[in-house]
């Protein structure tokens, strides 16, 4: 039950959502956050009650929003968020999707398996915001490694620890079989020729393709993209 819903109207757009477990929080904490809060219903929760936040309503600044989740870890239901956080990073144009597979087809782009990936963070299923992965590009932006930082920074180009949980997650099976998972970084250029990077990751039958936590230009293939949906 969204304990909101008798508090504001207001619907969230759903990848700028991160879910608050109701449990974990009392009335100051309620009436500090009202104006940040939305109605939206979640189909099938896996807590009793719970708030939904529209993080585009606390702030436009990625510290900002860096900090509200990083003082929220013990707040957030992750597991009724993934899906949330998925969509804030979701890449569904084809011509960006054309791009990284050109790129992987020229050998321009860092692969790595998701057993390689879990394992440079420690406790991987347990770590959670301000942890990321930043992405090292080689002068001619072309993804060269992945390194994990425990700062959030908007200089960097990275990837938060609980994007790639629910990436994980949502790939069924892939938990078990890390090893079979693949992702493939590479550079990608926009109409304006502006370049950022991108990954698209396979598992048997399945793929995705998606773009990063924040950053510069974090905007550059989704004009509408607000920060609150990129750096979750």
């Amino acid at each position: 039950m969204n304990l909101a819903q008798n508090l504001t109207q207001h619907i969230a757009d759903p990848e700028n959502i991160i879910i608050i477990d109701g449990a974990t929080v009392n009335a100051a904490w309620v009436t500090s956050h009202t104006t940040y809060l939305a109605s939206n219903v979640l189909p099938s929760p896996t807590v009793p009650t719970y708030y939904v936040v529209d993080l585009s309503l606390i702030s436009n600044q990625f510290s900002v929003l860096s900090q509200w989740l990083t003082n929220h870890v013990a707040n957030i239901s992750f597991i009724d968020s993934y899906s949330f956080i998925l969509l804030g990073h979701e890449l569904n144009d084809t011509a960006y999707k054309t791009q990284i597979n050109t790129a992987i087809s020229q050998n321009e782009f860092y692969s790595i398996d998701g057993k390689s990936l879990t394992k440079m963070v420690a406790n991987f299923e347990q770590t959670y915001y301000p942890n990321y992965l930043q992405l090292i590009t080689d002068s001619n932006g072309i993804p060269q490694r992945l390194d994990l930082i425990t700062n959030y920074s908007d200089e960097n180009l990275c990837f938060s620890i609980p994007f790639f949980q629910a990436l994980l997650l949502a790939m069924d099976g892939a938990m078990e079989n890390l090893e079979e998972v693949k992702f493939y970084f590479t550079k990608v250029t926009n109409a304006n020729d502006k370049s950022t990077v991108a990954f698209k990751v396979v598992y048997e039958n399945l793929e995705g393709y998606y773009d990063y936590s924040g950053g510069p230009g974090f905007n550059i293939l989704d004009l509408s993209k607000k920060p609150a949906a990129s750096i979750k």
